[in-house]
């Protein structure tokens, strides 16, 4: 890209691109979009149960108001974005390590299985409603917990910061 303001006859002929001057747009050069769901939903959820405690005032929020029951859905919700993020961050972590191979299907697997069992357990011993209240706080921490170890384990093998 070149700019010209004045030609041979001294008129003004402006940014003047050729098709070929045109810069590529390489993805490498930002930071992928996964990476900030790693990072920031362990402290997503952490101030979302931060709050859920001040809005119950350390009650049970089953019981409690409705605006805290939508903001432990909304937290839960979040984390469903990790399981992707995490999917494609093995990618990354794969290249770069050489000892460590994550494996994708045990850190997305136990997020999933976890709650599912938890749920199924819970549905036969107490009921569907008390299932899906299980099923709900146990996929918080368990997504927690999964992108906690393998922020963890990614931070031994390559560094945290590495992306």
């Amino acid at each position: 890209m070149y700019l010209d303001t004045l030609s041979v006859g001294g008129s003004y002929r402006g940014c003047v691109m050729s098709r070929d001057e045109l810069a590529a747009v390489d993805p490498t050069d930002r930071a992928p979009w996964y990476w900030y769901v790693l990072i920031g939903y362990p402290i997503l959820s952490l101030l979302g149960i931060v709050s859920l405690a001040r809005l119950t005032g350390g009650g049970s929020v089953v019981a409690s108001s409705l605006g805290s029951v939508a903001l432990l859905i909304v937290v839960t919700a979040v984390g469903a974005l990790t399981l992707p993020s995490i999917w494609r961050d093995v990618e990354f972590a794969t290249d770069e390590a050489e000892a460590w191979t994550p494996d994708r299907e045990i850190y997305v697997g136990a997020a999933v299985a976890a709650p599912l069992v938890l749920g199924v357990l819970s549905g036969l011993a107490a009921g569907f409603g008390i299932a899906i209240a299980v099923t709900v706080f146990a996929f918080l921490l368990s997504t927690v917990a999964v992108c906690v170890a393998y922020l963890y384990n990614r931070h031994r093998a390559i560094g945290l910061l590495a992306r």
